[in-house]
């Protein structure tokens, strides 16, 4: 199980084979690539057509399964060879086929959620900060969606138990929790360029002193978006989100939303 999301780019792609169908193809391929990667590391020399495995589609009517060999996957997903030509001339620049679509695997380990809180204003006296207390009060962002999640096992968070991050602001204790923040990220529907713009400055992606005079005029906000920086993670569990963080900053550029389905 994984967060799915795309970069509506509104891409030759995208209006080809339509968003839905784009990502249904991307990840059936890469479901069959990554098993039979690991498949071939493993000493699995059998080509594809001769590899059987057992597909589950958890979905909120319940499970389904079926029967299919790597090969019928790879085929399944061949109309994404008819429209790759056009990923070369991507909108936002982005160097892989298909990286308009990427993915967050569940369940999310207890040092992402870490991660993620670090990335937080370390005071609540810059814009970030500012804007953050003003969001949770105004959105009512309390994170009882992901905390049911949480609650029902370890199927989508490893850790039981919400992370936290406190401050001492003007008007007492302030605190948001990871439940809080996950909502934030992939709870609230697909995201808005102005909400991807948000999460950036929350989350570190442009400085959270960044001035919201500068935010509000459209040069500005591209100069601090096209400076906007993300460090590659050496472990995979962090980079996946890392990837997360980096398109928000180029949907706030390009003033395009990103469709969230997780």
């Amino acid at each position: 199980m994984a967060i799915d999301y795309v970069l509506a780019l509104g891409c030759e792609p995208q209006k080809l084979l339509g968003v839905g169908r784009l990502v249904e193809l991307n990840r059936t391929r890469i479901l069959a690539r990554s098993a039979l990667a690991h498949m071939r590391e493993d000493g699995e020399q059998r080509s594809p057509s001769e590899i059987e495995i057992q597909l589950t589609m958890r979905k909120p009517e319940g499970d389904s399964a079926r029967g299919v060999t790597l090969q019928d996957l790879l085929d399944e997903a061949r109309p994404l060879d008819e429209v790759s030509q056009h990923c070369s001339t991507c909108p936002a620049g982005l160097s892989r086929e298909f990286a308009c679509h990427r993915r967050i695997r569940y369940p999310i380990p207890e040092h992402v959620e870490q991660w993620m809180l670090a990335r937080l204003p370390r005071k609540l006296d810059n814009t970030a900060g500012a804007l953050l207390v003003r969001g949770l009060g105004e959105f009512g962002w309390d994170g009882a969606p992901a905390a049911k999640l949480r609650a029902a096992g370890t199927t989508y968070f490893e850790s039981r138990v919400a992370y936290g991050v406190r401050w001492e602001g003007e008007e007492g204790v302030i605190e948001i929790s990871s439940d809080q923040l996950f909502q934030m990220m992939f709870m609230v529907g697909n995201l808005t360029a102005t909400h991807s713009l948000m999460l950036a400055l929350f989350l570190g992606v442009i400085p959270h002193d960044t001035s919201v005079h500068l935010l509000k005029d459209a040069e500005g906000k591209n100069q601090a978006l096209a400076a906007a920086h993300v460090a590659s993670e050496p472990d995979p569990d962090i980079e996946q989100v890392a990837a997360f963080l980096r398109a928000l900053a180029v949907a706030a550029r390009l003033d395009a939303a990103i469709l969230i389905d997780g």
